[in-house]
């Protein structure tokens, strides 16, 4: 988390791979789509629908997502929480004991209320079955 004074990148309560690992912690599933495509659309939506998920509208500026996921989900990967295989991502089980212990020691319960919601809608739409490969 950081905190600075003004409107700029770093000036939100949360970065945003701090939300999209809080996220990940309540996924239903261990794997979803790497189709950068349809996972700007998705955090659109859910930066439309839940408010903790506005730094990704804030860093796309309400136009392409991909930049914004494409570091959060490389810092992710670097700290060994995704794995990254062909066609999708892999939350690791170190990594979803991680996203779990973070998302307790950083959000509120609010902010857990709405990280949960959302990685059920994030799951609905991106989710990729174990072992398969999406087309």
């Amino acid at each position: 988390m950081t905190y600075s004074q003004g409107y700029n990148q770093r000036s939100m309560r949360y970065q945003v791979d701090e939300v999209l690992s809080g996220m990940l912690a309540s996924l239903p599933v261990d794997s979803f789509s790497d189709d950068h495509d349809a996972l700007g659309e998705t955090f659109k939506g859910l930066a439309a629908e839940f408010p903790l998920f506005a730094p990704f509208a804030a860093l796309a500026d309400g136009a392409d997502y991909s930049q914004a996921l494409g570091d959060a989900f490389g810092k992710l990967i670097e700290n060994g929480r995704l794995a990254h295989e062909p066609g999708r991502y892999v939350l690791t089980e170190a990594g979803r004991r991680s996203c779990i212990s973070n998302k307790r020691s950083l959000f509120s319960n609010a902010d857990m209320a709405q990280l949960e919601a959302a990685s059920g809608k994030f799951a609905e739409r991106q989710a990729v079955p174990s072992g398969e490969t999406p087309v």
